[in-house]
């Protein structure tokens, strides 16, 4: 609404647009009335893709006349125009979103996204699908056309036939769509913004973290260094192990937090509930398994009520995952749950004190960390180095009169560095040696704020006018959950952001820093991302590269370096921390003395902190465009052959050797065979077909 009535001011009143926001209304005959009259006049009518889902599927709906209504205005024939806004959330095929939005009979469609591939390339298709059905195929033949060669030859270890082979196809996706997609990147903007600087802080893990880490990798993991071949069993207890290991690479004291947590909850009691499920989300499944291993599973999940009008608040425990949980903030407010059924086979995650749950065997006891953590580490920064470098940010920004936004996809993390705050203003009034050397204080709602998914919409609005009111000089920082925070938000009186840990998915991190790199920023921007060097979270950050590689090449037609191998599962559970008493460190031998950085502040970071920072590179450069990797213009043509020839007929081995026998058959072998027609063969120039042999 904000958007429409900032657009159309000046305008003549029979010049404007009618615009009407759907969520405005509660009752279904007013939202029926609403609806009738927005068909017969016209206008703009604005919803969420859950309401549209419960009203055009008729959902607790009981009159007939209501429901023709509903269908007539939303379905069939329904509106002239669709935009679907952030609409890679219709992304799987299978929800029920998805569903409902292709059952529309509109034919004018628009999907706006600012993060096409979020996992992989069948979610890409099912956006292509929606606008036009039927373009790229099947998903079969999406699949074996597309999915498989460009995947096969986006890695480090790819041969150089799988590279050619990816980097023909990428260009044939980029040329078939050339029609109904437009990309334009942030690159678009940069002339009328400031600059954008992003760093990543490889950050040391310090001697008790180390201990803790390295104690749960091989106790109760049953994975560690040593071991060859890496998980048994990869990924069966992938969730659990990262919600730990998370803990620690934060802080120790996150360990007891989360304990505290679960036990005032009743968790851990003989009577609590039978088992706790895990919500098929990005970062429960970790999106590590295929699409077909997700597909079509039934729901095993007990289904909680939300108002689908609500906008502000949704469900966001830790991690922002465990839906059942519902965990409410530490400064409370309103929380909610996800209506959607959960298209996965739960993650039983019961535990009782002391004991490994039955339901998951190999769990730790809840508190097996007690050993090496005691009450005096909840006041202890220096036991995380993230904290470390948190606070000495927050001092110098303080300083520069700089605002900073925090983002975490952990509840716990947050509520720690509330704890941290909190502390500074106890040990300031005592006159005690304080957490925090800057000269200002850390009241709540005053000096910062905290948004996650139990803020409501009224707060979220209120506080973001103040944090971006530029008068209000001690409102300098925002602590925000990742998923509840990344969209939706206009927070440009920040300058400075840090992602204080590595999400699975790419485009949470991404929206994140487009809260502040925007339209109305003045000032130049500074992301940081804190990264556990050594640990699962550097993996998960490699994992994000290759994602948002994968938009690249598909979407811009972009060659972005192929970071890394194929058995980055296995290589989860390895860690190969950086220690600071370790003068033998054949890392220290060889690392550089690093280039200086543009930031004033990262500068001053390496100097005072540098016994927490392993290194640093900016984040843009392993993304930048490859010319020597583009295809000429006779492969290119050789390119659309081989697809022409693919879909229609002869088969013909991809993986021979090069020679004289190159076309005998070799029925030894498990090597695949990739169609051509003769026709488009012989239409071939010499050039072409040499070409096409030489890829193998």
């Amino acid at each position: 609404m904000n958007e429409f009535e900032k657009w159309q001011e000046g305008l003549e009143d029979d010049e404007k647009l009618e615009v009407a926001e759907l969520a405005t209304v509660k009752r279904p005959q007013e939202r029926g009335f609403m609806l009738q009259r927005w068909q017969d006049e016209g206008g703009v009518m604005i919803m969420g893709y859950e309401m549209y889902r419960n009203l055009a599927q008729g959902r607790n709906v009981k009159s007939r006349k209501l429901k023709d209504i509903f269908n007539k205005s939303l379905v069939d024939p329904g509106p002239d125009f669709v935009i679907c806004d952030e609409g890679h959330i219709l992304k799987n095929e299978a929800s029920a979103v998805s569903k409902a939005m292709n059952s529309i009979r509109s034919r004018r469609r628009i999907i706006l996204t600012g993060t096409p591939l979020q996992n992989n390339l069948i979610e890409y298709h099912c956006m292509v699908n929606f606008i036009k059905e039927n373009l790229l195929g099947s998903i079969k033949e999406f699949r074996n056309r597309f999915i498989n060669p460009i995947q096969n030859g986006q890695c480090a270890d790819s041969t150089l036939v799988d590279v050619r082979v990816m980097k023909k196809r990428a260009h044939i996706l980029y040329e078939m769509l050339a029609g109904c997609v437009q990309r334009k990147d942030y690159t678009a903007l940069t002339k009328f913004l400031p600059p954008k600087h992003e760093y990543v802080l490889a950050v040391r893990m310090t001697p008790i973290q180390c201990k803790l880490y390295q104690y749960y990798l091989d106790h109760l993991t049953g994975v560690s260094n040593s071991s060859e071949g890496g998980r048994g069993k990869a990924g069966a207890k992938l969730f659990q192990d990262f919600q730990m290991l998370s803990r620690i690479w934060t802080h120790p004291w996150c360990l007891q937090l989360d304990y505290i947590s679960k036990e005032n909850k009743g968790y851990f009691d003989e009577d609590s509930l039978d088992d706790f499920i895990v919500s098929d989300s990005e970062e429960t499944s970790m999106s590590l398994s295929s699409e077909e291993d997700t597909k079509k599973k039934k729901t095993k999940g007990k289904k909680s009520k939300k108002d689908s009008s609500s906008s502000g608040s949704g469900s966001d425990n830790d991690v922002e995952v465990i839906k059942v949980w519902n965990s409410r903030s530490r400064g409370g407010g309103e929380g909610g749950t996800v209506e959607e059924p959960i298209s996965n086979p739960p993650l039983i995650l019961k535990a009782e004190e002391g004991k490994s749950t039955s339901s998951n065997p190999g769990s730790p006891a809840p508190d097996w960390y007690k050993d090496f953590v005691v009450d005096a580490d909840a006041e202890v920064l220096e036991h995380s180095g993230k904290m470390m470098l948190l606070f000495e940010i927050l001092r110098m920004a303080e300083e520069l009169g700089d605002k900073i936004l925090v983002f975490s996809q952990s509840l716990i993390s947050l509520d720690l560095i509330e704890d941290f705050l909190e502390l500074a203003n106890r040990d300031k009034e005592e006159g005690k040696p304080v957490v925090y050397k800057g000269e200002g204080k850390w009241f709540r709602n005053i000096d910062y704020y905290r948004l996650d998914g139990s803020t409501t919409a009224q707060s979220r609005k209120k506080w973001a006018e103040e944090f971006n009111d530029v008068t209000n000089v001690r409102g300098r920082l925002f602590i925000i959950s990742t998923k509840a925070g990344s969209l939706g938000i206009n927070l440009v009186a920040a300058n400075r952001v840090i992602i204080f840990d590595a999400s699975w998915n790419p485009s949470y991190d991404i929206q994140s820093i487009f809260r502040v790199y925007r339209f109305g920023q003045n000032k130049p921007v500074y992301v940081y991302r804190f990264l556990a060097q050594g640990t699962m979270e550097d993996k998960i950050y490699d994992r994000q590269v290759t994602k948002q590689s994968l938009s690249f090449r598909v979407v811009d037609q972009q060659q972005v370096e192929r970071h890394f191998t194929m058995n980055e599962l296995t290589e989860l559970y390895s860690f190969e921390p950086d220690l600071l008493d370790d003068p033998n460190s054949e890392k220290k031998k060889k690392r550089d003395t690093p280039m200086l950085p543009k930031d004033t502040i990262l500068a001053e970071l390496l100097q005072i902190q540098k016994e927490h920072i392993v290194g640093y590179h900016e984040h843009d450069s392993l993304l930048d465009h490859k010319e020597e990797e583009e295809l000429t213009e006779e492969e290119r043509k050789a390119a659309w052959a081989e697809y022409e020839a693919e879909k229609k007929g002869l088969t013909m081995r991809i993986n021979m050797p090069a020679g004289p026998n190159m076309f005998q058959p070799n029925f030894t072998t498990q090597t695949p065979y990739i169609p051509f027609n003769l026709a488009a063969l012989s239409a071939m120039s010499n050039q072409q077909l040499e070409d096409l042999i030489n890829q193998g």
